[in-house]
């Protein structure tokens, strides 16, 4: 079985600094600047080494959470690592000599200690987005007072039971809201401060004005 291909990404203060550790050529670094283009330059460096044999870790942050999907989606192995882990790891199991940079100590962290792999958003945000467009397209109808931009099932109830339009998709979209609230609170690593203000609204309430 060939040989299993190790890299750590860092995305520091001031650059992207990566790393990937060879059977056959040992260790191989590369630093990135931040510009427009730099999650693709990342990625095209990733992509040089076999999908299947790379295993690739990341400190946990919200900022490459998309990343983190685009590594798995393509099919390497990704694991992430909390910076405090990290820090408690490396003081109870320090090198014989200096790692050197943030990225080695990662490196050295995925290689000795297996932690587990990430698991992609992307089912969970998709199903999300879908949400999204079937509210999107209640609001639209509603809107434009036109019955045909509703799906089909929506407009047969409305013809059978003679219901009004506005009643009906009213009906529809506090059920859609309600899929929507527990989709997110399934899995909260997808709400954003925009998400969380349209549909959690009280949890904003009650942060601005704490019970005594």
């Amino acid at each position: 079985m060939p040989a299993k291909i190790s890299a750590a990404i860092y995305f520091g203060p001031e650059h992207i600094r990566a790393c990937a550790r060879l059977p056959e050529t040992g260790l191989e670094e590369k630093i990135f600047a931040y510009e427009d283009a730099v999650i693709e330059e990342v990625f095209s460096w990733v992509q040089q080494y076999p999908v299947k044999r790379t295993h690739i870790c990341l400190i946990e942050n919200e900022s490459v959470d998309l990343f983190a999907d685009d590594l798995a989606d393509t099919g390497f192995h990704v694991y992430q690592v909390n910076i405090h882990t990290l820090l408690n790891w490396l003081a109870t199991a320090p090198p014989q000599a200096p790692d050197g940079t943030t990225e080695r100590l990662m490196l050295r962290y995925l290689e000795t200690q297996r932690p587990p792999q990430y698991e992609s958003r992307t089912p969970q945000t998709d199903a999300l987005l879908e949400m999204f467009d079937y509210l999107d397209m209640l609001d639209t109808a509603l809107e434009q007072d036109d019955p045909t931009l509703l799906p089909e099932d929506v407009q047969e109830r409305m013809e059978r039971k003679s219901l009004d339009m506005e009643e009906v998709i009213d009906d529809y979209r506090q059920a859609q809201v309600q899929a929507i609230r527990e989709h997110l609170m399934t899995f909260p690593e997808l709400m954003t401060p925009e998400i969380l203000e349209e549909f959690f609204p009280e949890l904003i309430e009650s942060f601005q004005h704490p019970r005594h």
